[in-house]
């Protein structure tokens, strides 16, 4: 896969990523786009209060959770169909280039 170009990321139609900071995409040819939460949520054209009432929260949650480094990933799933979007796990293994997607429980 080749790196994510400017024109490549604009055909995510879920996404702006106009207003969004691109943490890095990757340091392989098949570079990821990367963004931080805040970044998801804005390239999505949503609030920080939208997300709230989504999660069933207000603003001020959504602002620390998006801050913070660490979280369940139930949370980060609910975060992300907030946003409209399905939330995978997956292991990469550097060494092969291997990417395995995680299942959940009772997909296995």
């Amino acid at each position: 896969m080749a790196r994510p170009s400017k024109s490549s990321l604009e055909e995510i139609p879920e996404l702006d990523l106009s207003h969004a900071k691109i943490v890095r995409r990757g340091p392989r040819s098949d570079r990821e786009l990367k963004l931080p939460l805040r970044g998801m949520r804005e390239a999505a054209g949503k609030t920080q209060a939208e997300i709230g009432a989504a999660l069933g929260s207000d603003q001020a949650e959504v602002s620390k959770l998006e801050r913070r480094r660490d979280m369940m990933l139930s949370t980060l799933q609910r975060y992300a169909e907030a946003l409209g979007a399905e939330c995978e796990v997956a292991f990469v293994f550097p060494k092969t280039g291997h990417r395995i997607v995680l299942a959940e429980p009772d997909e296995a």
